[in-house]
């Protein structure tokens, strides 16, 4: 046997050996991609088919091509009530959340006692049921015995018609929406405890103060995660319903009345699939768009520990 064949002879069980690993490899990441196919993909191909067509989920879908989109955008004025609001409440709500995390932040990233409880009061929030929070609010922001304007009659402040108004309920679900940054401020105090202490040493010996401090070492070396935030902020305002449909049913004079409602009442209650996959076609546009302008900006604010730039 020439020395081609032993070499021959040899690779044979190594190729063996690393296609049987490969297809171990397969075997165990398949409920993963059994899952991404079946509850991704497949849906993803399947709403960019019915955005195409007229389809009422009792019928056939027929192809009518852009003639959804078309109808969207040129025809539609509901669709643009709805399309304003929610960007009104992504352009407010999304740094309110952001400026209120990070001052939350700081707020438990301060030695005091009992900081455990703080922190876990600040998060619980997060883990009580959308609608049971909504319920609550509805209950503080009644015009009438609601507490908040209980508390502003103290002021001589009179009451304010916080969810029958159509120029106050957008800032309305804005401000309950903030109730629950609890995870936002989370994200910002593992940040903050992120950042090496030498840095805020060499300023205090420096003179600097704490307000200089915050602008010139915290806020930079926290922008990554500020990044993360922005773009995760953005994606929940943009899919704004429960708190809507709960507490105000879209009014008054629709002016809580979001992409997402529409959403719903295209496709649940009135089943014009087809029209509502076009509407949830064009929001996927629109949040990829604006996270796109995001990253392409981000290189000129955001400050990674260790980078060059």
């Amino acid at each position: 046997m020439d020395g081609g064949a032993k070499m021959a002879t040899l690779k044979l069980p190594v190729l063996k050996r690393k296609h049987k690993e490969i297809l171990l490899g397969y075997a165990f990441a398949s409920p993963w991609l059994i899952g991404f196919f079946a509850f991704t993909i497949i849906p993803l191909g399947t709403s960019i088919y019915y955005s195409l067509t007229n389809y009422n989920t009792l019928n056939q879908p027929e192809f009518v091509g852009l003639s959804n989109y078309s109808f969207l955008l040129l025809n539609d004025p509901i669709f643009w009530k709805a399309l304003g609001n929610t960007i009104f409440h992504v352009v407010l709500a999304t740094p309110f959340s952001l400026v209120l995390g990070i001052l939350v932040a700081l707020v438990l990233n301060a030695p005091v006692k009992g900081l455990g409880i703080w922190r876990t009061i600040f998060y619980l929030p997060n883990v009580v049921s959308a609608v049971a929070m909504a319920l609550l609010w509805v209950w503080l922001f009644n015009k009438d015995y609601g507490l908040i304007n209980e508390f502003l009659g103290v002021f001589g402040i009179e009451s304010i018609n916080w969810l029958g108004d159509p120029n106050v309920v957008k800032i309305s679900l804005i401000l309950m929406g903030a109730w629950g940054s609890g995870i936002t401020a989370l994200f910002f105090l593992g940040a903050i405890k992120g950042i090496p202490k030498e840095l805020y040493e060499v300023a205090a010996i420096a003179g600097t103060s704490k307000t200089n401090q915050f602008f010139k070492i915290t806020l930079p070396m926290i922008t990554s995660t500020i990044l993360f935030m922005v773009i995760t902020t953005i994606i929940g305002a943009f899919q704004m319903f429960t708190l809507a449909y709960i507490m105000t049913s879209g009014g008054p004079d629709r002016a809580s009345y979001y992409l997402g409602y529409y959403l719903y009442d295209k496709g649940i209650m009135e089943k014009q699939m087809g029209y509502a996959s076009a509407i949830s076609w064009i929001m996927f546009s629109l949040v990829l768009l604006i996270i796109y302008v995001i990253f392409k900006t981000s290189k000129k604010w955001v400050f990674y520990l260790g980078s060059n730039s």
